[in-house]
């Protein structure tokens, strides 16, 4: 019974305002003219719903950390394009943004001089996020966003010496982490297959990011003034992305991968890592061969 203020929003019209939102590069009038409801409410909404799907992305976006699960995620990798032992792809995207509140926007401004955090992910072979990272400046070169990311300390205990990861030329290849063999002209035979089978692995990631920006238009510049609010509502999009893959919804995109003109950053104290990675690398290109 209504005992008078106002009415009580319902939880269905909380989800579809956000969903609307979400997909849809609209003014936040039309959305609240829409559902009826006022921008103030409509404030609140997005709040609250981002705040429910961040609470709920741990059980959503689920890196493999069983025997089993490292098998089944290793199998599906395979059966795609023939790349052994693989739990996940990982790269990064800009998000482009409004210059944050106080801030300088030369401080966001990524390679194309527009003002962007990045987004780091990691995909398994059915284009879902196992693990995602966001909020670093645009300017910060990948390798540097992974070493501040959370994953990145766990994944040599992840992987062990069987599994590994799969990267682009951006990262420092390790065992965990394999990139491809750098083409100056002179690839072998076995290291022209390998690059072969590893870019047809790796081109999910592209895919991943591509449906996550077609499905959430916002994406495509996030207007919130605060990097902890629009890091947010960046990862609540990346929980809703594998919610719509788990419910079947599926659609075609065309891959947009960015330029990848990015030298990994080493630190003198990893070359033997490095050695390590390249070793396996070497074992790997000559089984896929």
């Amino acid at each position: 019974m209504h005992t008078g203020g106002s009415k009580r929003i319902s939880a269905e019209v909380h989800i579809l305002s956000y969903i609307w939102f979400a997909c849809n590069k609209v003014c936040l009038r039309d959305i609240a003219e829409r559902f009826n409801i006022g921008i103030s409410t409509l404030h609140r909404i997005l709040e609250r719903v981002t705040s429910y799907i961040i609470s709920i992305a741990k059980n959503v976006i689920i890196f493999p950390d069983t025997e089993h699960s490292k098998a089944e995620t290793a199998l599906k990798f395979a059966q795609k394009q023939g790349f052994p032992d693989v739990l996940g792809i990982i790269d990064g995207t800009y998000i482009n943004i409004q210059t944050p509140a106080g801030k300088l926007k030369s401080v966001y401004c990524n390679r194309h001089d527009m003002p962007s955090i990045t987004l780091q992910a990691i995909c398994d072979a059915d284009k879902k996020f196992i693990d995602v990272f966001t909020g670093a400046s645009g300017k910060i070169h990948d390798a540097r966003v992974f070493k501040l990311s959370s994953i990145k300390p766990k994944l040599p205990a992840i992987c062990g010496d069987h599994f590994h990861i799969l990267g682009d030329s951006a990262y420092s290849i390790r065992e965990y982490l394999l990139t491809p063999y750098r083409n100056y002209g002179n690839l072998n035979n076995r290291e022209e297959n390998y690059n072969k089978t590893f870019s047809g692995t790796r081109v999910l990631i592209e895919n991943a990011f591509g449906l996550l920006k077609s499905r959430f238009r916002q994406l495509i510049r996030v207007d919130f003034h605060e990097v902890d609010k629009l890091s947010k509502f960046v990862i609540a999009c990346c929980v809703l992305h594998n919610l719509c893959i788990d419910a079947g919804d599926f659609i075609e995109i065309e891959t947009m991968e960015e330029e990848d003109n990015a030298i990994a950053i080493e630190e003198p104290d990893e070359v033997t890592l490095r050695m390590r990675g390249e070793a396996k690398r070497d074992r790997i290109s000559a089984a896929i061969l």
